[in-house]
């Protein structure tokens, strides 16, 4: 039978005891892990590549959200989660699971060693199997976010190079401008369709707006450089530990004055969240010489 939740009492009783692991793989599945990974990288090891995999990403999430909206499969009954909230949107197919193909998948094709792919299945793997494993996610939910995942970075491979072609007529502010204005008309979409109460499209569009905005101010006011200052490597862990919670505080100070259940709040609040990273830390730590 399709979408029969009892696979998740199957799995349980072949893996007892390890609600709390998998809860903590799902983690490495989500957003905003992804986004303190791709932060880290751009401040510190790749800034080129990080905005590449950042556009990646933005990818996902966004295909991902709008397929859940014309899908609308609902979540297995809530007598299987094991969540201590309940998960936001709509079932099919499932996010952590698509992200988890797309972003590791393409990290594997852009470090291309035997141990990067390896990482990448086993995280992958893990980050389905949780969803299953904690109940918010039926097993075909999972196997079309692989598959969604797979196919979103074969396709990747073979358009990068014309893509680069053709965007490379154009100014980089100018298509980030439309980018941010994408995110934007995205968001007002969303506001206007019926979604459920505990989700909407303004985390996704605030994260797009932000991080297009922000690349521009950085290329402007910035332009830092991931060497560390006089080479000293200690002053890149300090660049990441001092951002991660500098990024996380204002995400947390910010939520009570601009909750989540409020769309354009929640907009602003992930835009301000994206500039942070992308832009005013960056210009704090360059004035700083971390």
């Amino acid at each position: 039978m399709w979408f029969d939740p009892t696979i998740t009492d199957i799995l349980r009783n072949i893996l007892p005891g390890l609600g709390d692991f998998f809860l903590w793989i799902s983690e490495l599945g989500g957003e905003i892990f992804y986004i303190a990974l791709l932060l880290i990288g751009y401040w510190a090891y790749n800034k080129k590549e990080a905005i590449l995999a950042s556009y990646i990403l933005i990818i996902a999430v966004v295909s991902n959200f709008w397929l859940k909206v014309i899908i609308a499969k609902d979540r297995p009954p809530s007598s299987y989660w094991l969540t201590s909230e309940p998960p936001p949107n709509y079932s099919t197919p499932s996010g952590h699971s698509q992200n988890s193909a797309t972003l590791y998948g393409w990290f594997t094709t852009r470090v291309k060693t035997w141990w990067m792919a390896v990482i990448a299945v086993i995280l992958t793997v893990l980050v389905g199997i949780s969803r299953v494993y904690i109940g918010v996610h039926y097993i075909e939910d999972v196997l079309l976010g692989w598959g969604i995942g797979i196919i979103t970075v074969i396709l990747l491979i073979y358009l990068e190079k014309p893509a680069r072609e053709y965007l490379s007529r154009y100014q980089t502010e100018h298509l980030l401008l439309v980018f941010a204005i994408i995110g934007f008309l995205m968001t007002l979409i969303a506001a206007l369709l019926t979604q459920p109460p505990n989700d909407n499209f303004g985390a996704y569009g605030g994260l797009i707006i932000g991080f297009a905005l922000g690349i521009i101010l950085e290329r402007r006011f910035v332009d830092f450089s991931t060497q560390p200052y006089d080479g000293k490597r200690w002053r890149l862990v300090l660049r990441v530990v001092i951002g991660l919670v500098l990024v996380i505080g204002v995400m947390v100070l910010l939520a009570p004055i601009l909750p989540t259940d409020q769309i354009w709040l929640r907009t602003i609040r992930y835009s301000l969240i994206a500039l942070t990273g992308v832009f005013v830390w960056p210009f704090i730590f360059k004035k700083a010489k971390l």
